[in-house]
């Protein structure tokens, strides 16, 4: 009786001693949801800009940039825009870390920026802009969850 006595008292504190312990492994507190915070956004930038891209595509077939070098130039940049969402997308997935993802989220707004000055010197159809002007509020949240500093646009 005497040795069973401690036991069951040990037994009966458990619960209380167990979630007070230092965790061991594992992501910290609240990794998982800035993570899932993270892939939203991720997600949310990528399918603007290839929203945006489709539309700028059709925009510029039906203007007068339409068979000029400019055209091309803009077509190559929103390509480069999505190649490089693509490269967040996928170095994201395939470590989540930020600080290694945080050179393609750099690269994404690079383009964003090339694009940006065209944007603002030609003014394309209206639903265009609008997709524009979500794309460049999608890619500043982007660099806001990598801790980047907010766009200059």
């Amino acid at each position: 009786m005497k040795t069973y006595l401690p036991m069951a008292i040990a037994v009966a504190l458990m619960p209380g001693i167990l979630p007070a312990q230092p965790r061991q492994g594992g992501p910290p507190p609240g990794a998982i949801e800035r993570r899932g915070n993270i892939s939203r956004v991720i997600a949310d930038c990528e399918d603007r800009t290839n929203d945006f891209k489709r539309s700028l595509r059709m925009a510029l077939d039906r203007s007068a940039l339409n068979d000029t070098q400019r055209e091309d130039e803009l077509n190559r940049d929103a390509s480069r825009l999505e190649r490089a969402m693509n490269r967040v997308r996928e170095s994201w997935n395939l470590e989540h870390d930020p600080s290694r993802t945080r050179r393609s989220v750099g690269e994404a707004i690079s383009a964003g920026q090339d694009i940006n000055r065209t944007m603002v010197r030609r003014r394309l159809n209206p639903d265009v802009q609008r997709q524009w002007d979500i794309v460049r509020g999608e890619l500043n949240r982007l660099a806001e969850v990598f801790e980047l500093p907010r766009i200059r646009w």
